[in-house]
């Protein structure tokens, strides 16, 4: 029989003694992960971050069941969700004067539609948020630090203003009687209507386009497709359109006190459209930044923009 080594019966007698209850406590688990000490605990979120305005603002007054839940935008269930639904974000509803285009702009508050929702006295809008107490003064002014300090993400970067597709904002159309234009559509009565013209009068049509980062000069392949489907245009008659530097201002085109300013246009004769028949027009132009132009309005939109984009030409 053989014999242990002396080392071996040395290292069992030493295993054998930690495994002794004693003062010295249990014996030590290599598997505990050990807690960091306090000074190194990650401390609250800044309540002016959006990390903070998520977490003491939008997940608690915000977010809840039938609200900004998910259910329609802003969508508050997570700081990222915030931040990608807010920051440059389009505002879907706007005020009567249609005074902001984005719910946040950073570094500017009276800019960001966020802000005024929350500070609002329009009894029609409603202060947000709808279904629960005011934001506190504090509260507010968080949501005001957070954009004039430019709306930082999460990490604390701040966003430029992205590089969008031109955005259509209209169309003017005059008719022509012995020099003498009449305004013929429909938009300035809020009715998605086709306008109406006389046959062999010249027309003239002004679009109002814009772009963030295009200058409106600069624009390419302005166009106008005319057919008589609404939805084909497979076949359509194309127009060029032409830049004029001095803007065709159109005095309350966006409601009142809120004039229109055109600058792509062309004239074309009615008599070249059939008669007694409504002809559809769409709307095309490059910023030379995406592969595909702006067209308004798609196949996909309602049948109410076809109609808008649209005259009936009388015999």
């Amino acid at each position: 029989m053989k014999h242990f080594p002396t080392y071996i019966l040395l290292i069992i007698s030493i295993l054998l003694s930690s495994c002794k209850s004693g003062d010295d406590g249990p014996p030590i688990n290599p598997f505990d992960i050990p807690l960091p000490p306090p000074d190194m605990i990650a401390p609250p979120p800044d309540s002016s971050s959006i990390v903070g305005l998520h977490a003491y603002i939008f997940s608690k007054s915000c977010a809840v069941p039938g609200c900004h839940d998910g259910s329609f935008e802003p969508d508050f269930r997570t700081v990222q969700s915030s931040y990608s639904t807010l920051v440059f974000h389009p505002v879907v509803k706007n005020n009567t004067q249609n005074s902001y285009e984005v719910r946040v702009k950073p570094f500017d508050t009276d800019a960001s539609w966020l802000f005024n929702r929350v500070t609002t006295d329009d009894q029609i809008l409603g202060r947000m948020p709808l279904y629960d107490n005011p934001l506190t003064s504090g509260q507010i002014q968080s949501i005001k630090n957070w954009i004039g300090a430019g709306a930082p993400d999460m990490f604390g970067q701040v966003s430029a203003l992205p590089n969008t597709q031109p955005q259509f904002e209209g169309v003017a159309a005059f008719l022509d009687f012995s020099g003498f234009e009449v305004r013929v559509d429909t938009i300035r009565d809020g009715d998605f209507a086709p306008f109406g013209v006389l046959r062999n009068r010249n027309l003239t049509m002004w679009f109002a386009v814009k772009d963030d980062s295009t200058a409106l000069q600069n624009l390419a392949n302005s166009k106008v497709y005319f057919s008589a489907d609404p939805f084909d245009f497979a076949n359509a008659t194309t127009e060029n359109m032409t830049y004029s530097p001095t803007a065709k201002v159109v005095p309350d085109f966006f409601g009142p006190g809120r004039e229109g300013r055109f600058h792509w246009n062309l004239t074309v004769n009615t008599g070249s459209f059939p008669a007694n028949a409504l002809t559809y027009f769409r709307y095309s132009v490059e910023d030379g930044d995406h592969p595909e132009p702006l067209v308004f309005p798609t196949s996909a939109q309602g049948i109410g923009f076809q109609l808008y984009m649209s005259f009936y030409v009388a015999q």
